[in-house]
């Protein structure tokens, strides 16, 4: 069977824009000979689509453009994730994430998701149901096993410990599928890719059947989706590949003759910057912002993410502000000066001195009798909060914050200040992995200037600030970061591995503290397995470790 896979960027909502996609997919497939065109899961509404699900009138607009695509089909079969409702169930949501399956001017089969998961970043459960039975279904002398998402991943020759009693997959074996075909919408982290790769190529192995994975590419707000569709043969060979952070289109034939691929994955630093790169320009592309204001400290961060912003949308595209103050350094300056050549933006230079000035003495009466302490360090970042806010409302830009995920974590990032933005690009990158990034960036020339890279870290609120004045070194910092919120591990199991129970505490603390920030930041693009926001929900108030 010739199989085309339709590897496509969606939009939440978008049904009008995403059915046409469907549709030009179909009959440029079918113009090339293919028997069934494969979209992904949840195609036609997007993916997620959240409490969207919740509006019937919503529903019933994704139910009409199903039929109205369905409508324009021929001999050739076109499989795509939508929305299904039964109207008679009495028990539950009534309604199902599908994936239906079309020819002759119809909708001819509908198999719903199985696995609905409500764990990290998914939460299914409150929307939708699972299926009441697992079928396969006879199309051009093969039997179709069409499974979504999750599905395929409770397999239990691959796993250890599964989620689920059931194995929908096995089910679609024993009763008698001849291809396997899987729609997904399954969020990018690193490591995820070959993942998805070892337990696919054991699964079509293990039952002797071609297996199609059709993943869906682009960002919808933090959440990326990186492609990468696989075809495997029965023999769990890998032998196509859909294209990694872009769309794509390609025909796989079940009974073709291809070289065997092993590579799925590049290096982390790769990885991440496209996923960087997508995430950032997608958000923009899909919310209708041209170009990109960052705040330009001098920095590794902010360099970071400037340097992605034109990469995403293009050096004409992004504009950086540089806000000193008297405790700036010359070279902070001198070292912005140095980025904006290098990346050929364009930049303004304003000093928050005058407004700091005048706001410490306007509050010097209310304040009376008290020394200066972090409330003076504040104001500074929140008067830079109010300029890049003004330069954002003024010139509608983009405004992207610049914390890192070891910032974000213990609080070292300034609530109404530089948290002040619409997306944080780098949110769930820690310093450590800021600096490898960056490193690679500049593994051909110096693109990021080497004194930025090579600066102590420093926040700049006061006289010879440094982050470790008050934190541990970031290789430190960071690894109990990833023990604690990646790997869910508690001080006891923490110390154990870094031998410094009070260090351990105090960060752990510092975590538990600045949840009330968190839960007012910009979304976070998720590159990890365990990023903050969506994915991560802990109480604010709360007395485990009081």
């Amino acid at each position: 069977m010739k199989i085309a896979i339709c590897q496509s960027n969606s939009i939440i909502g978008g049904l009008k824009g995403n059915s046409q996609k469907i549709l030009s997919g179909y009959r440029q497939a079918v113009d090339e000979g293919a028997d069934l065109i494969v979209f992904p899961e949840l195609f036609l509404p997007g993916y997620p689509p959240l409490d969207l699900v919740e509006k019937k009138e919503f529903r019933e607009a994704v139910v009409k453009a199903a039929e109205e695509i369905a409508a324009q089909t021929k001999s050739a079969g076109l499989l795509f994730g939508t929305i299904t409702e039964d109207f008679e169930d009495s028990v539950g949501t009534g309604v199902y994430n599908s994936a239906a399956l079309c020819y002759d001017g119809k909708i001819q089969f509908v198999q719903s998701k199985s696995l609905i998961p409500n764990y990290d970043v998914f939460d299914e459960v409150r929307y939708f149901e699972p299926a009441k039975d697992i079928f396969v279904h006879d199309f051009k002398n093969e039997k179709l096993g069409i499974s979504i998402c999750e599905d395929i991943w409770n397999d239990a020759d691959y796993w250890k410990k599964r989620r689920y009693p059931i194995d929908p997959v096995q089910k679609l074996v024993d009763n008698g599928a001849t291809i396997l075909i899987n729609i997904s919408a399954s969020p990018f982290s690193y490591g995820k890719r070959k993942e998805k790769f070892e337990m696919l190529s054991l699964l079509a192995r293990n039952d002797k059947l071609p297996l199609i994975y059709a993943c869906c590419v682009g960002a919808q707000t933090e959440l990326i989706f990186d492609g990468g569709s696989m075809c495997f043969n029965s023999s769990g060979k890998l032998e196509m590949l859909g294209k990694i952070f872009q769309e794509d289109y390609f025909i796989y034939d079940t009974k073709g003759s291809y070289s065997s691929i092993d590579k799925v994955e590049s290096i982390f630093e790769e990885e991440i910057l496209k996923a960087l790169q997508l995430g950032l320009k997608d958000y923009a592309d899909k919310t209708g912002f041209k170009k990109i204001l960052i705040g330009l400290s001098g920095g590794i961060d902010s360099a970071l993410v400037s340097y992605i912003a034109v990469k995403a949308l293009g050096a004409e595209n992004v504009h950086v502000v540089m806000m000193p103050s008297k405790y700036s350094s010359e070279g902070s300056i001198d070292d912005s000066l140095k980025l904006i050549h290098n990346l050929g933006i364009s930049s303004d230079n304003i000093s928050i001195q005058p407004v700091v000035d005048r706001t410490i003495e306007m509050l010097k009466e209310p304040f009376k009798g008290m020394p200066e302490d972090v409330t003076e360090e504040n104001l500074q970042s929140r008067i830079r909060g109010i300029y890049m806010m003004a330069l954002s409302n003024k010139f509608g830009f983009l405004l992207c914050t610049t914390g890192n995920k070891s910032e974000i974590a213990t609080g070292y990032a300034t609530l109404y200040g530089d948290m002040c933005g619409a997306l944080a690009v780098i949110g769930d990158l820690y310093k450590t992995q800021i600096y490898k990034i960056v490193k690679f960036i500049n593994r051909e020339k110096e693109i990021i200037p080497n004194e930025i890279i090579e600066k102590i870290p420093s926040a700049e609120l006061r006289p010879n600030q440094t982050d470790q004045d008050s934190l541990p070194p970031y290789d430190l910092l960071d690894r109990i970061l990833k023990m604690y919120l990646e790997e869910q591990k508690e001080v006891r199991e923490i110390s154990d591995a870094i031998g410094d129970p009070e260090v351990v505490k105090k960060v752990l603390r510092l975590v538990d503290l600045n949840e009330f920030k968190r839960k007012q930041a910009a979304p976070i693009l998720r590159v990890s397995s365990k990023a903050f926001g969506y994915g991560r929900r802990f109480p604010i108030v709360q007395g485990w470790r009081k």
